[in-house]
C-alpha cells in the first residue's frame, strides 16, 4: 500500500514508519524538519506543517490510507484538531477513504467516571481537549475511520500481544508500548472490525 503518515517524528509515528517500511509499504510523510525522518528508498518526505493545506494535499495524493499519530509538543497546542481540519478535506479531494488516528483514553464515550480518567483529564487537559476536537471532526467526516485510544504509553518493546476493544476500562496499571500501538494501527489497513469505531488498546 501507499500510506500517508502524519506525526511521523513522534514516538508512535517513528514506529509506524519503521514497521510500515518493514512490511513493504510505500510511505509519504509530512515533517517540519524532514531530516528527522528515517531515510529509506520507499519513504518520501514532504517538508511542511500539518496546517499547510498544500503540503497536506501533497502527502495525501495517491495514498491508499492515512495514518495520524499527531500529538502535542507544547501545552495549549491544537495541532491534532487543526491538522484534521486540513487532512480530511485533502482525503476528500483525492478520494482517499481509510483513516486510522491516535486519540486518547478518556475522550468522548471513553470518559468514564473513574479515577484514572479524572486524573488524566486534569493533568493533560490541553491534550484531551485537542483530541476531542479531532475526534469530532473525524466522526463527522465521510471517511472509513478508526480511532485508537491507547493506555499509558511506554517505550517498551514490540510484543504483538495486546488487548483491544471499544468497551475496555483502563486503569493506572494499563500500559502499552508505542511499538504495539503502531502494529495495531497498521493491522487495521487490512481489517474492517473497527471501522467507524473508537477502540482502546492495552497490553
Amino acid at each position: 500500500m501507499h500510506l500517508a503518515v502524519f506525526g511521523g517524528t513522534g514516538h508512535t509515528g517513528r514506529h509506524l514508519l519503521e514497521q510500515a517500511l518493514q512490511q513493504g509499504h510505500t510511505v509519504t510523510a509530512l515533517a517540519r524538519d524532514p531530516s528527522r525522518l528515517t531515510v529509506h528508498e520507499r519513504l518520501q518526505p514532504v517538508a511542511g506543517d500539518v496546517r499547510d493545506t498544500e503540503a497536506v494535499k501533497q502527502v495525501v495524493a495517491g495514498s491508499d490510507a492515512v495514518l495520524s499519530a499527531l500529538g502535542q509538543r507544547r501545552w495549549g497546542s491544537t495541532v491534532c484538531t487543526d491538522g484534521m481540519r486540513t487532512v480530511l478535506p485533502a482525503m476528500d479531494a483525492h478520494g482517499v477513504h481509510r483513516l486510522v488516528a491516535v486519540s486518547g483514553y478518556g475522550v468522548a464515550d471513553s470518559r468514564h467516571r473513574n479515577l484514572y480518567v479524572a486524573v488524566t483529564r486534569v493533568t493533560i487537559r490541553s491534550l484531551m481537549r485537542d483530541k476531542e476536537g479531532m475526534e469530532d471532526l473525524i466522526r463527522a467526516s465521510g471517511t472509513a475511520w478508526t480511532i485508537v485510544r491507547p493506555a499509558v504509553l511506554t517505550d517498551g518493546p514490540f510484543t504483538g500481544r495486546y488487548r483491544t476493544g471499544s468497551d475496555l476500562r483502563l486503569t493506572f496499571a494499563s500500559k502499552v508500548s508505542f511499538a504495539d500501538v503502531a502494529d495495531f494501527m497498521l493491522a487495521q489497513l487490512t481489517q474492517d472490525d473497527f471501522v467507524h469505531r473508537a477502540v482502546s488498546i492495552t497490553s
